[in-house]
């Protein structure tokens, strides 16, 4: 869509009349400081939509350069299965003011005469979170800050712009802590140290265009060489964390056994073989529903269990146990039922089983039916029931909830991983578990460049807890239905790419176990009793990359 005369003038005038700008250098790169000029954004006339609502004005630019309508917003930043005319609030923007990212707010985006207008309630400032396709690489949730103190009523907000600027930011923060504060200290190698000088030096190129689509482009090349140069370093200090002498015994490399082990119990000893060769040294084993017998009061319900954990500790396997899988919650499920359960797979597995994951993605909307989900607050009482019947039994056994990350994709602020934990750290969540779990599905919800945000936000949630990533996947079906990663086109390439890339990096997160409890374990990496994909083995060099 092209701009008004009127509008063509007022953002032109807007941006030769920008002042200079200083882009700094990253503490790995021996390039001066390079001066550029950067736009100053045009300032519309006073909202009048009421002295508690503010707006913004986006300007935002696509990859050939054309300069776009809500709609065409909407489809650039949406997931592959957006049907035209969907729902603004499945868009995955969201809203918060700059020092607390847990409240959150949707915004209200309008077309107005040939700009977008985004509003929003209450908050002096807002910083914009959403989900944005980087060139050449994928989809992250991204965010645009204003240098951290947020956008106020009637700034106009180059998008392309804003995203790379704060990304680079706070891509910058990462490296200078990890290579002064960090333990073990980060050392870049070559090919780090020559991503993060290409980052800054089209960061400064970016300045340096005068305006228009040119800038956008030019912003959007920058941001695919942050994207991938913080990629680089956490991969690289993932993998420096995994081999150092001190932190290597205590870090966590699993898979998953999910409940359609039943439909293959005639070999299940040839998956375990195959999941100790992997260089797993942990396994995520979920307990099936077991209707007929929920609470696991009969001995009859263990039985394959049984063989299965045998199996496990003969392959030197440690378990982490899941008491009830995110999806298999009933209606009618109480606090009282859930700790009977609890209580009866923990005395069973007392001395096989020491972890215990209580709580699975329990900020979601779908625990105990998608038409009739139990609420946040009946979600919180049942899981404490069973974290609190672990310590009782044991006070030595460790404890594990997960939660979900989908800020921005998820329904509101209080079902997000941030919002949930800000609410229920309140409550005493913190003190009821030893480890926090995050649990990724970027086909739903982006990461890509927000990987170490999640994990350093949430360590600041619960200080003094280890974190995990306990469960990630990618696409349930051979086609992808939400974001893409790597490739539109090859579903397969991205798992691999995302598993290699997520098991190492994961590494590199504060107060990290490391993880990729890869979710579709029996599905995607070992389909039959003799077969393995391109993904279990990719899974296999990578831990034996990472000294297993």
């Amino acid at each position: 869509m092209i701009l008004s005369a009127l509008g063509s003038c007022l953002l032109s005038a807007a941006l030769a009349a920008a002042p200079e700008a200083v882009v700094e250098p990253v503490p790995t790169a021996a390039a001066d400081t390079v001066t550029a000029p950067e736009p100053a954004p045009a300032r519309p006339a006073p909202s009048r939509l009421g002295p508690a609502r503010r707006s913004v004005k986006l300007v935002v630019y696509d990859r050939a350069g054309k300069l776009l309508d809500l709609e065409g917003f909407l489809s650039f930043i949406g997931r592959a299965d957006r049907s035209a005319g969907a729902d603004q609030n499945l868009s995955g923007i969201f809203l918060t003011p700059p020092d607390d990212p847990a409240a959150a707010q949707r915004p209200l985006l309008e077309q107005k005469g040939e700009l977008i207008v985004l509003s929003w309630e209450k908050l002096p400032q807002a910083a914009l979170s959403l989900p944005w396709p980087v060139a050449e690489d994928g989809f992250s949730t991204v965010w645009a800050d204003k240098s951290g103190a947020g956008y106020s009523d009637g700034d106009a907000l180059f998008l392309n712009e804003e995203l790379a600027i704060t990304q680079y930011r706070l891509f910058k923060e990462s490296l200078r802590k990890r290579t002064t504060d960090w333990s073990p200290i980060y050392k870049p190698g070559a090919k780090a140290r020559k991503t993060a000088e290409e980052a800054q030096s089209l960061m400064a190129a970016a300045h340096a265009e005068k305006g228009g689509a040119a800038r956008a482009r030019a912003f959007d090349a920058a941001l695919t060489a942050v994207s991938l140069a913080w990629q680089k370093m956490l991969f690289e200090h993932g993998l420096q964390t995994a081999l150092n002498s001190k932190r290597k015994a205590g870090l966590r490399f699993g898979l998953t056994i999910d409940e359609t082990i039943f439909k293959r119990l005639d070999h299940y000893d040839n998956l375990i073989s195959a999941i100790k060769r992997s260089g797993a040294n942990w396994v995520r084993l979920v307990f099936r529903s077991n209707p007929e017998d929920f609470t696991y009061a009969s001995m009859r319900s263990f039985t394959e269990y049984d063989s299965m954990v045998a199996e496990l500790r003969e392959q030197d396997l440690r378990v982490m146990g899941t008491v009830l899988e995110t999806g298999q919650w009933p209606r009618t499920m109480t606090p009282q039922v859930y700790a009977e359960r609890t209580k009866n797979l923990v005395l069973h597995y007392k001395n096989q089983i020491r972890s215990w994951e209580v709580g699975s993605e329990i900020n979601g909307d779908w625990l105990g039916g998608v038409s009739a989900p139990l609420s946040l607050d009946q979600v919180y009482r049942i899981y404490s029931a069973g974290a609190a019947k672990v310590k009782e039994i044991d006070p030595s056994l460790e404890t594990v909830a997960t939660l979900y990350w989908w800020d921005g994709t998820a329904p509101d602020a209080a079902h997000s991983l941030f919002g949930w934990l800000k609410r229920y750290s309140r409550e005493g969540f913190g003190r009821s578990i030893d480890v926090l779990s995050i649990s990724l599905q970027p086909d739903d919800n982006p990461v890509g460049m927000a990987l170490e945000t999640i994990f350093a936000r949430a360590a600041a949630e619960v200080p003094a807890k280890s974190l995990l990533l306990g469960s990630l996947g990618y696409a349930e079906k051979d086609k992808l239905q939400g974001y893409w990663w790597l490739r539109p086109d090859n579903v397969e390439a991205a798992r691999e790419d995302l598993l290699v890339f997520s098991a190492t990096a994961s590494c590199a997160m504060p107060d990290s176990l490391c993880g990729g409890f890869w979710w579709q374990t029996l599905e995607q990496m070992l389909p039959s009793k003799k077969r393995t994909t391109g993904l279990f083995r990719s899974y296999m060099k990578t831990l034996e990359q990472l000294g297993r």
